[in-house]
């Protein structure tokens, strides 16, 4: 092991000894909390908001994790928790819990018509919550880094955290009620947990380590990956050690505790309601699971609550759903292997690819980073990867791997420091952080739709991708600002999204089978590849794909997402 691998693993084990950064760490989240809460107020209730709210404020009033039908609950009622410090009329009362997970959606139409006065006061309250919790990664990550780097502070955690904080993909999801940022925080606590098991398997890390993996389990089911993944790892960690005199059977066995502990905390957090019912015990849905409870295992006992498989297997059901993707300029039905290399390549700045190509040049040519932490950062990411890619169902965008930004954050943070000298470490890293911060400046505030300039940039991304990775109906205040400037009238409207567009002051109208008049057409990217059911004043209609072949050039596009087009008049008799 070389001299600066060595530095490593004393860094790993003496943890911080000295502060360093802090003040700069507050700037740049101070920048990051900026550009995430005004970008947010340009940009409306998305599709899965309008369930994700609602499910976590039902289940806190109502006391029934059964309103959690779709997805594990923490995150949802963490959102949830400061509108309830609203004083909201009328208040918020839960409706009849229900075990099918098709109430996800139910729940948020009702909550949607029976809070129409409050509906953006509220939801602009509860996006705070995955801001927040977005921020508490970003210094997870700073230390995290600096302890890997522990010569190289604080450039490493502040190039870390920087990696997170201006990634657009990452901000374009921090201002969003859901749960894929909030998911990224708890595998980042649970991996950080471990490495520290690994280098002293003391009782009180363990039981944090257990605590932290159960937490995650209640954020996304992406979560349940870490199970396996822990065990490799600490197989890797302990065979790559040379300072580890005690037998792999310790490390196994502390890994075990700690998963121990992960159940229970699983299961309190759904209340332990269902627990140790087997598969035979469940109304499902999804082929996967029906096969599973058909066979000779279905009757087992299983050491989780009931509503957590119920919600698995409504997820499921919903990739496994008839709505087609989009890539490349090819529609297609469930998933393609190349789906997600493609897309990070499209939506990916040019500043992250070169510090990624970096990072792999310094840790596979120049050999500096030790082989167990590159084990530790990269192993979830990678199967993340992989496992996405290998699926036949349909693959939901590129918010689907932010779980493993994290630890490749911190792996290219590290990576930078450590190529450079000590004397150019400085100037190095605060140029690498301005360019970061730059790139997030030059996509305010239309994070989702941003595309690198390779693709095209923002009005150009919706030719490659769509559905998540463009448009999931965030631009109606754009729309209305223009319809206002131009005087438009009423607006015939093709949405992609849940909510009512005239809760930001749109007069519009869905155009009936097609048929269109003069004036202002407003079409949702979206919509070009995919059909969806458009709200339209209290009812759904199903509308889609759009053919606009005929209609000549958009006059306008709203966030590159929404093109605005102008229908003329059609030329009366006699006149030219």
């Amino acid at each position: 092991m070389s001299d600066e691998a060595e530095n490593f693993d004393r860094a790993g084990q003496g943890g911080l000894r000295r502060g360093g950064g802090v003040p700069w760490l507050a700037a740049l989240g101070f920048v990051f909390l900026v550009l995430c809460v005004s970008s947010a107020r340009h940009k409306s209730v998305t599709v899965d908001e309008l369930g994700h709210l609602p499910s976590g404020l039902y289940t806190v009033v109502g006391g029934d994790l059964r309103h959690a039908t779709l997805n594990p609950p923490l995150l949802n009622v963490l959102a949830a928790l400061p509108v309830l410090s609203l004083s909201l009329d009328p208040r918020v009362e839960a409706p009849e819990a229900s075990d099918d997970v098709m109430t996800f959606w139910d729940s948020g139409y009702h909550f949607h018509e029976r809070h129409r006065a409050d509906y953006l006061r509220i939801f602009d309250v509860a996006r705070l919550v995955p801001i927040a919790l977005v921020v508490c990664l970003g210094v997870l990550l700073f230390f995290w880094a600096n302890q890997l780097a522990n010569d190289a502070r604080p450039f490493a955690g502040l190039l870390a955290a920087s990696l997170l904080w201006f990634s657009p993909n990452v901000i374009a999801h921090a201002r969003i009620v859901g749960t894929d940022t909030g998911t990224a925080l708890f595998v980042a606590l649970v991996l950080f947990s471990v490495r520290a098991v690994l280098l002293r398997p003391h009782w009180s890390r363990i039981a944090a380590c257990g605590l932290l993996l159960g937490l995650a389990q209640l954020t996304k089911f992406y979560a349940l990956l870490l199970y396996p993944l822990i065990v490799l790892v600490a197989l890797a960690w302990h065979w790559l050690s040379r300072d580890f005199p005690a037998p792999v059977s310790k490390r196994l066995g502390a890994c075990a505790a700690a998963f121990a502990v992960s159940l229970v905390v699983l299961n309190a957090g759904y209340g332990f309601s269902e627990f140790g019912a087997s598969l035979s015990d469940l109304a499902l849905q999804s082929d996967a699971l029906l096969a599973w409870q058909g066979g000779g295992l279905g009757s087992l006992p299983l050491p989780l609550p009931g509503a957590f498989v119920r919600a698995v297997d409504g997820q499921l059901v919903e990739v496994g759903s008839g709505i087609r993707s989009f890539l490349w300029g090819e529609s297609f039905q469930g998933g393609r292997p190349d789906y997600f290399l493609i897309v990070l390549a499209l939506k990916t700045p040019l500043l992250w690819m070169a510090l990624f190509g970096l990072a792999v040049y310094v840790s596979v040519v120049r050999s500096v980073f030790p082989r167990r932490e590159l084990v530790l950062l990269l192993a979830y990411p990678l199967v993340l990867f992989v496992v996405l890619s290998a699926s036949s169902q349909r693959q939901l965008g590129a918010r689907a791997l932010l779980s493993g930004v994290p630890m490749i954050a911190v792996w290219m943070a590290v990576a930078w420091v450590r190529f450079w000298p000590r004397s150019r470490r400085p100037l190095a890293t605060g140029l690498a952080v301005l360019g970061l911060v730059a790139t997030a400046g030059y996509a305010w505030p239309d994070y989702l739709s941003s595309f690198n300039s390779l693709a095209g940039g923002r009005d150009g991304g919706y030719r490659y991708a769509s559905d998540a990775n463009v448009d999931i109906g965030q631009d109606l205040p754009g729309l209305a600002r223009y319809l206002d400037e131009v005087d438009a009238g009423p607006v015939q409207l093709l949405y992609f999204g849940s909510v009512d567009p005239a809760l930001y002051g749109i007069d519009y109208r869905v155009p009936a089978d097609g048929r269109l008049e003069p004036g202002y057409l407003a079409i949702s990217v979206s919509l070009y590849r995919m059909s969806y059911q458009v709200y339209d004043r209290g009812r759904l209609r199903r509308v889609g794909p759009v053919d606009v072949s005929t209609l000549g050039t958009p006059v306008a596009s709203i966030g590159g997402t929404i093109h605005v087009y102008h229908l003329p008049a059609p030329d009366r008799p006699g006149t030219s």
